[in-house]
């Protein structure tokens, strides 16, 4: 009977020096990524209303034949202006 009680014990002991460090793990990494998925909503958020806010007072929004970014480059002489690059219309995908 005292050798199911030592096995028992070695057991425990075994659990707890790998049980508790695992369980402290998992635990750190679910609130991490709760937290990190939280930031990047709220960076959307942000960037979406910066990109509206771009767009109310660009001369060019909403034009689609060219894109806004590209007809506003052709009348700058070949420069995109800087705040075309946080507007949701820019991107290379949209010229062709």
């Amino acid at each position: 009977m005292e050798q199911l009680w030592a096995i028992a014990g070695v057991a425990g002991l075994f659990v707890l020096r790998l049980g508790v460090p695992l369980a402290i793990v998992v635990i750190v990494g679910y609130v991490l990524h709760r937290l990190d998925a939280k930031w990047e909503a709220q960076a959307r958020l942000k960037a979406g209303s910066l990109a509206n806010a771009v767009a109310a007072q660009c001369p060019f929004a909403g034009q689609t034949d060219p894109v806004c970014w590209v007809a506003r480059r052709l009348h700058a002489q070949g420069h995109v202006a800087a705040e075309c690059h946080s507007c949701s219309q820019f991107g290379l995908r949209k010229v062709a």
